[in-house]
């Protein structure tokens, strides 16, 4: 079934409340904003979606705005000047991502690995709070570690229950409240994780 470019626009919205709000959800809103049509064919980049409607299935489309999102270092302020511009480039970064998952990660764990020999420390060590961020989110921050990493850590060991708890920061407030919705649109095999990770740290 053909999608409209004011369906397209909905459907950004819908990403935008979904990314920036505490209480929207984006499944739970069918994936779309609420706007009128007469408003959206008003606006200045009304092409813009409407070539999306016309280039790219619904699926795709969707995964077109997930990227942007995902790839945002702060998805509560990104706007769809930036969407425009660069769109394109991360849905090719993301798509690449996704593709190689598993050995993505697996490198990941390898660093992990790599940092546990290096600083004499245990996995557990990784995940303790005690002076402010983990060994683990400073991976992270310092790009050693990428976000799907630390998400499929979380849904293996349910570390950011704690985390939310004991890290009083803004910087971890932003990418917690990211790492959570962005979950639901993970298709994660977490036993398939949960076993290479017995691998890599057992």
């Amino acid at each position: 079934m053909a999608i409209h470019g004011y369906d397209v626009y909905r459907k950004y919205l819908a990403f935008k409340l979904h990314f920036s709000r505490e209480k929207f959800d984006f499944f739970e809103a069918n994936g779309k904003g609420r706007a009128k049509e007469k408003t959206y064919q008003q606006r200045n980049d009304f092409y813009f979606f409407e070539t999306l409607a016309r280039k790219f299935s619904e699926e795709e489309i969707n995964e077109f705005f997930l990227a942007s999102f995902a790839e945002s270092e702060d998805p509560t302020k990104l706007w769809i000047g930036t969407i425009k511009e660069s769109g394109r480039d991360r849905w090719v970064v993301w798509q690449k991502r996704q593709q190689s998952l598993t050995y993505i990660v697996s490198q990941d764990f390898d660093s992990m690995v790599n940092y546990m020999a290096a600083k004499a420390c245990s996995f557990n060590d990784l995940f303790e709070t005690v002076g402010g961020h983990p060994p683990l989110l400073r991976l992270f921050f310092k790009r050693q570690l990428h976000l799907e990493t630390l998400v499929i850590l979380d849904m293996v060991l349910g570390f950011m229950v704690n985390w939310d708890s004991q890290l009083k920061d803004p910087l971890w407030a932003s990418l917690s409240f990211k790492i959570k919705k962005l979950k639901p649109f993970l298709s994660i095999p977490v036993s398939k994780y949960r076993m290479i990770m017995k691998e890599k740290f057992t």
